[in-house]
């Protein structure tokens, strides 16, 4: 029975190719984020990340867009839970161009993974210059892309960054060496049609 109440609220797993769960990503509305909290997750929801994963996952991506990252973005350091080790937040391209001095700022003591990259128009230069930890390739992209010449000389830069290089995708499509021999970290399950962030 659904229960209509809830907001459409969807943790996505970030596994290993080999298919061991290594975190998960899931949706900022629900974060526990006051000032004097060290909370990471709502406790209260019944449909938080505590009732959907048996362990702290290893690594938890957080999306950011709008009047989140506003918020986040005018005092950073009132937001200590999300410094923790095992924390990143999301950004897409269109919030690095707008807000990228104060998204620097914030890269000194927070981590920060890009998604969807190379919407058209993306200039490579502020990509390149951003302290990312990781880039999440979407299942569009990768399909059109990962046949070209150049695209492992775009994954070797992100992994000579020290930057992982995971895919959201529903399932899987091609062989397993495919994604070996191109030294992705993992692919994150998608399961909405839409894009991860919706503004």
């Amino acid at each position: 029975m659904e229960n209509s109440s809830y907001n459409p609220y969807v943790t996505e797993r970030i596994r290993r190719l080999d298919g061991a769960l290594m975190g998960a990503c899931y949706s900022a509305p629900f974060m526990h984020c006051e000032q004097e909290s060290t909370a990471l997750l709502n406790g209260s929801n019944i449909i938080s990340l505590h009732n959907q994963l048996p362990d702290t996952p290893e690594r938890i991506i957080i999306p950011l867009v709008g009047n989140s990252l506003a918020r986040f973005l005018q005092a950073p350091e009132n937001y200590p839970s999300l410094q923790l080790k095992n924390v990143s937040l999301a950004i897409n391209y269109a919030s690095l161009v707008k807000d990228e001095a104060a998204l620097r700022e914030a890269a000194q003591h927070h981590a920060f993974w890009l998604y969807d990259l190379a919407p058209p128009g993306t200039c490579w230069k502020n990509i390149a210059s951003f302290p990312f930890r990781g880039i999440v390739l979407n299942d569009n992209f990768f399909n059109d892309n990962y046949l070209k010449f150049s695209f492992p000389f775009l994954l070797g830069s992100c992994r000579e960054r020290e930057a992982e290089v995971i895919l959201r995708t529903p399932q899987l499509a091609l062989p397993l060496s495919v994604y070996e021999d191109l030294q992705l970290s993992g692919w994150q399950e998608q399961r909405t049609s839409s894009t991860l962030f919706e503004v």
